[in-house]
């Protein structure tokens, strides 16, 4: 399959990847933000998955201004965070602020001094002590990033990954929220992205909070899992306003396109600016008792499972065996108010569009079973498989070693 050649790499003085580590402020002893989720559809572990002590994960200037505090849920706690005091340091003016609740994520927005440090914070469990982190959008201005939330995927898988979006896409700039990996240090992780060329900047963001507990099946009781909601919204507020573009995908995830065009350009050149698109599942081919080896890297494989279109609502065709749709997006044209999720950007109608240009590969094999027993081989069968041709393009535009 012919394609265009992949963008262009600039070359960059590359400065190493800095590790951020955000300032999080726990609830004090004997206060806990309480579950929503009723006792009968809790399972045994729920308790232990559950993020009750955390009230902010960080804070920080956000780009208009306003300090933003950010955090799971307030639920229970709402009551007094609407009632609490807030002084800004060293200056000792009162603070004006607003709380904002959104799907599995709070904020709080304060209007405070330019000087501020710190925000000393008067509630009816305690007083607390707040140090406030800069805006960090400028070091993204402009850039194409590639941006995840991980825990103890391999080393080079991670590489593989920034390759293909770089060679394949034009990606120069890398956001990776580490939810505390056991496999490595933070400090391992950034050494291997900085090994990668062709980035001009990358963080690694220290995330440690509980992943919290997901959902029983596709469609139920999704509301205890804050962890990725908040690290999306912070890698916006802090990170990301002043980025050209911002893709959203996991490690096992790559996308691809119909005409070889950078999925960048096209949310860029999109009059609302985001482009959203469905994934195909990428399977290991051999015995069905043969699970890969860990050596296995995206570009070992290169078949996928074949659609089964089905008419949604008697009406729509649809592949009832595609992935949930990601996105990328330009964040200055995404609506303040509007959420940035997992497949979807909540109170934003152009997110609601899906593009048959683009598509994503997720790689079954690439996986260490953290949520269920996922990797294993099929035997390959033309009714069920086909070749991806169009991923073996892509893969054909990747240096793999640099």
């Amino acid at each position: 399959m012919d394609m265009p050649p992949p963008p262009t790499r600039p070359r960059f003085a590359v400065p190493p990847t800095d590790i951020v580590r955000p300032a999080p402020v726990m609830l004090p002893a004997g206060v806990r933000r309480e579950p929503t989720r009723p006792l009968a559809h809790r399972d045994e572990d729920f308790d232990a998955k559950f993020d009750a002590e955390t009230l902010f994960y960080d804070a920080f200037r956000g780009a208009d201004g306003r300090i933003v505090l950010l955090g799971p849920p307030f639920l229970n706690l709402k009551p007094a965070l609407e009632a609490m005091a807030i002084t800004a340091r060293p200056s000792g003016a009162a603070c004006r602020f607003a709380l904002r609740e959104w799907d599995r994520h709070g904020q709080v927005l304060v209007d405070a001094p330019d000087d501020t440090t710190h925000l000393s914070v008067e509630t009816s469990f305690g007083r607390i002590d707040i140090a406030v982190g800069p805006s960090e959008v400028d070091l993204f201005f402009g850039r194409r990033v590639l941006f995840t939330l991980s825990k103890n995927n391999r080393l080079n898988w991670i590489q593989d990954w920034i390759r293909f979006a770089r060679d394949a896409h034009g990606a120069d700039a890398v956001l990776f929220y580490d939810n505390g990996s056991t496999r490595y240090s933070t400090e391992e992780l950034a050494e291997a992205i900085d090994a990668v060329g062709g980035i001009a900047v990358a963080r690694v963001v220290s995330w440690p909070f509980k992943y919290g507990p997901q959902g029983l099946d596709a469609w139920r009781f999704w509301d205890s899992d804050y962890c990725q909601h908040g690290a999306w919204e912070h890698a916006r507020r802090r990170f990301l306003e002043a980025a050209a573009s911002a893709q959203n995908a996991d490690v096992d995830e790559m996308v691809v396109s119909v005409d070889g065009r950078s999925v960048f350009e096209a949310a860029e050149n999109d009059r609302f600016g985001i482009v959203r698109y469905r994934g195909r599942w990428v399977v290991g081919i051999g015995e069905p008792a043969e699970a890969p080896p860990d050596h296995v890297r995206h570009a070992d494989f290169g078949t996928v499972q074949r659609a089964q279109m089905r008419r949604r609502f008697g009406i729509l065709p649809r592949d009832a065996l595609a992935c949930p749709p990601k996105w990328t997006l330009v964040p200055s044209r995404c609506p303040d108010n509007a959420q940035w999720r997992v497949h979807t950007v909540d109170r934003w109608p152009a997110a609601l569009r899906t593009s048959d240009a683009f598509g994503y590969r997720h790689f079954r094999e690439i996986n260490d079973n953290w949520k269920y027993a996922r990797t294993r081989a099929e035997r390959f069968d033309p009714a069920v498989h086909e070749a991806d041709d169009l991923l073996k393009a892509h893969f054909a535009r990747v240096d793999w070693s640099a």
